[in-house]
């Protein structure tokens, strides 16, 4: 059996202001940030990971460079790990896109592009892709993926093997822990959005 640990990366500016990163962001993480991945690297090593798949955004890269450096195992970038292309929207708070959003049908907002972004739907498949990518070759091990709170979100469902809707009922914090065992079955839940390592913040 393999454990798949996801990782949100540690906080940045935007986030306080729960401003959307735009794709390829140059903002890197807070001091309260390099922080929190301390601490979840700490957090962590109890279960012996072997590897850490990031996101090439910036924020998750250097939460992963943190925690690679700290336990001694090595890190690859992976490009279909990072936050969804909200396209036209990048820049405006999520509140403001949450106003659009909750005007549609859960189907309307599913299928729904932003333009020059991609849909819930194209997100969610390019994530599914990616974790099976990465659990196939790391069948009985322990691995950390590095990603963002909408990436999590998104792959609830298809961890818990729930509707789509599941991710809906689900955030995720800055260095939070959400955990999996994973076989050749499926997935089992472990932990999700665990930051009891944060303590001392």
């Amino acid at each position: 059996m393999g454990k798949l640990i996801l990782i949100r990366h540690g906080e940045t500016s935007k986030n306080i202001d729960k401003e959307l990163h735009s794709v390829n962001d140059e903002e890197g993480l807070n001091e309260t940030g390099k922080k929190q991945i301390r601490l979840t690297a700490q957090r962590v090593a109890e279960y012996a990971p072997s590897i850490i798949y990031s996101s090439t955004e910036k924020r998750a890269l250097e939460s992963a460079k943190i925690i690679s450096d700290l336990l001694k195992i090595p890190m690859k970038p992976v490009e279909n790990m990072h936050e969804r292309n909200w396209g036209v929207h990048i820049g405006k708070t999520w509140e403001d896109v949450k106003k659009i959003l909750d005007r549609m049908t859960l189907d309307e907002r599913y299928f729904y592009t932003p333009q020059d972004g991609e849909s819930w739907q194209t997100f969610e498949a390019r994530l599914i892709d990616g974790i099976r990518e990465i659990i196939a070759k790391h069948k009985n091990e322990t691995v950390i993926v590095i990603s963002h709170r909408g990436a999590i979100r998104a792959l609830i469902p298809f961890l818990l093997n729930r509707p789509k809707e599941e991710s809906l009922k689900y955030s995720f914090d800055n260095g939070s822990l959400t955990i999996f065992d994973y076989d050749d079955k499926g997935f089992s839940k472990v932990l999700v959005n665990d930051t009891g390592h944060f303590v001392e913040i």
